[in-house]
């Protein structure tokens, strides 16, 4: 091609690229520019972290938080407030309530669990294993600065846990008003 064809080639790029920043059409990231701050959900703190990480927003928890699968603490408010508008991105802070004690319904014969070795791995990986087992779990989680992490367990790894690794446990003991839980305690530091 010519030096002539090749420079007026140039300047179409150049002014089809400039139309497009005009427009607005080039530069533009996947996310939109505003999100609304969603309501915390049932003031749950996981399910809450969970829908502001999908909205784009960060979460910062300034509070060490006291997480027991029992009581998990809740979402007292936030800042910025529900339904405001805000850049994509930015941080929410989280204040926290304890939570409510629950109180588990109780098989007639406690099972036994082999407990894993979870040091080193996320406190989300813990988490999971306890799922759909009669397993108590409790961990002391640092306050969280502004986080990345998708779920929130994520943004934890364990440090150390009781019982040790490769124990055989059961995880509560039957008392004549009830059970008399035996957690997993987790101890963890932030990612």
């Amino acid at each position: 091609m010519s030096r002539r064809v090749l420079a007026l080639l140039g300047l179409g790029v150049t002014l089809l690229g400039a139309v497009a920043l005009a427009f607005g059409l080039a530069g533009r990231d996947e996310h939109p520019e505003t999100v609304i701050v969603p309501r915390p959900e049932y003031g749950d703190l996981v399910t809450t972290f969970d829908r502001l990480r999908r909205r784009g927003l960060r979460v910062a928890i300034p509070e060490r938080i006291r997480f027991d699968a029992t009581s998990a603490p809740g979402v007292r408010s936030q800042h910025p407030a529900t339904g405001s508008p805000v850049r994509w991105g930015i941080v929410v802070e989280l204040e926290l309530r304890p939570g409510m004690i629950g109180s588990p319904s109780v098989p007639n014969k406690m099972p036994t669990y082999r407990v894993p070795d979870f040091t080193g791995e996320k406190l989300s990986g813990a988490v999971a294993w306890t799922k759909g087992k009669w397993v108590y779990w409790e961990a002391d989680l640092p306050p969280l600065p502004a986080s990345s992490a998708q779920h929130l367990f994520d943004a934890y790894v364990v440090t150390g846990q009781r019982p040790r690794a490769g124990s055989q446990v059961h995880q509560g003991i039957l008392m004549p008003h009830g059970i008399r839980l035996t957690p997993l305690v987790l101890e963890v530091r932030l990612r």
